[in-house]
């Protein structure tokens, strides 16, 4: 049996994967809310101060950045525990290939080193910054009498002394994965060597064979050109608000420490309107960012759907490749929408853990319509697992793609020159 490259997945690697795109959604939505609170804060105070106050919300920020920081720690150790289940569930369903089968680019560099590693490394910065908080409130117990004598004192010495524990431990079983590990990895990549060319050749061979067709529009209207000018026109647009603003906060205060300038008029006047028109841009930008990154995912949404009719009579077809590559090594649609939802459900529970904590309402509703976007969008993530692998096998069956990748350098041989597209 000859080289070829497969689609890879199981049941484990299908939910794990999911749960880490998950933790990267929910990254996503705490910076996002701490991004807003931060300009939100800002701009109530020096533009909108009288509104500001009457709504009462310095306190529900302030809180809410409480819940940012426990949400951060949790998933800055979290996370890397999850994607070193995922990566070890993934090494386990690409041992189980046949002999000769290839796993595609994407997932191959995610072996590139040891599951564990990952765990170890954890575990060491989890040490560490346990013995040295720990080994700040020793000093202060031993130099500071009242301190000596206060309880919470020895219960976060304690807590630093069980944290600093558990990172030992996964240092010490991370370190033992990478050794038990590393032979297997070796074995594959060896094997890899060898099948990667000859699977790559067998496609080109293949394309070269197929009878070439023209593309159909869906595929190339709009361009990734336009697109590609769309988010430069917004980047560019979000970096110049946030200048404004940035330089709005450094007239007002021009270091932390410093005290607060007033200015004469009309500068003063002046802030004001910056700090809050540069506010306003941001918000607009981040509103009609969010509009395109919607209209993306759709539009990426409907290219996998039609794609997948177009090659399901299995009949082999030779195309630009170029064209098909994203489909094939980038997140699915499903997946960034999952991002998408963990993200506001993340935003949402930061949200409504302020409101709870500074005792200013009941924020339990909003936070469980974020625990349920994050729910929503986990499951969405781990049943898009199995019709990915079959839509993107499909494609590879009559196409040809070769060894697609992310980037230029990595393109398939024999790629062809892009045709009119069909009407």
């Amino acid at each position: 049996m000859g080289a070829s490259f497969v689609e890879v997945s199981s049941p484990a690697w299908a939910f794990w994967r999911a749960l880490a795109d998950a933790c990267v959604g929910l990254i996503v939505g705490t910076l996002y809310a701490f991004l807003g609170i931060l300009v939100a804060g800002i701009v109530g105070e020096e533009a909108l101060s009288s509104l500001y106050s009457e709504l009462d919300l310095d306190p529900i920020f302030r809180a809410s950045m409480g819940v940012f920081l426990v949400a951060a720690a949790v998933l800055g150790f979290g996370t890397p525990l999850v994607f070193v289940a995922e990566r070890v569930a993934a090494l386990r369903a690409v041992e189980r290939l046949p002999e000769g089968a290839v796993p595609p680019r994407p997932l191959r560099l995610s072996l590139s080193s040891s599951p564990f590693a990952l765990m170890r490394t954890t575990g060491a910065v989890l040490f560490w910054c346990a013995v040295g908080i720990g080994a700040f409130f020793a000093l202060a117990a031993i130099f500071v009498e009242d301190l000596r004598e206060d309880v919470e004192t020895w219960i976060a010495l304690g807590g630093c002394l069980f944290v600093a524990m558990i990172g030992w431990g996964l240092r010490s079983v991370g370190g033992a994965g990478v050794d038990r590990t590393t032979g297997r990895l070796q074995t594959l990549w060896s094997a890899w060597k060898k099948d990667v060319p000859a699977a790559d050749d067998a496609d080109s061979r293949r394309r070269d064979a197929a009878v070439e067709v023209d593309v159909p529009r869906w595929l190339v209207t709009p361009g990734a050109r336009s697109v590609n000018r769309v988010a430069m026109a917004l980047s560019v647009a979000t970096v110049v608000a946030l200048a404004a603003f940035m330089l709005s906060v450094f007239l007002r205060q021009q270091c932390r420490d410093c005290e607060p300038v007033r200015w004469n008029e009309p500068i003063e006047n002046g802030i004001d309107v910056l700090s809050l028109s540069s506010g306003v841009a941001i918000l607009a930008c981040a509103v009609l960012g969010l509009v395109a990154w919607i209209g993306g995912v759709a539009l990426q949404g409907v290219r996998e759907i039609a794609l997948a009719r177009w090659v399901r009579d299995g009949r082999g077809r030779r195309i630009d490749v170029s064209l098909v590559e994203p489909l094939l090594a980038e997140n699915r649609a499903a997946v960034r929408l999952e991002h998408g939802l963990c993200a506001a459900g993340g935003v949402a529970v930061i949200l409504g853990g302020g409101v709870n904590w500074a005792e200013a309402g009941d924020g339990g509703g909003l936070a469980l319509a974020g625990a349920a976007l994050m729910l929503l969008g986990a499951l969405l993530g781990w049943t898009d697992a199995g019709r990915r692998r079959r839509e993107r096998q499909a494609i590879r069956d009559a196409l040809f793609p070769g060894d697609a990748a992310r980037d230029e350098t990595a393109k398939p041989k024999g790629t062809v020159h892009r045709r009119r597209p069909r009407g």
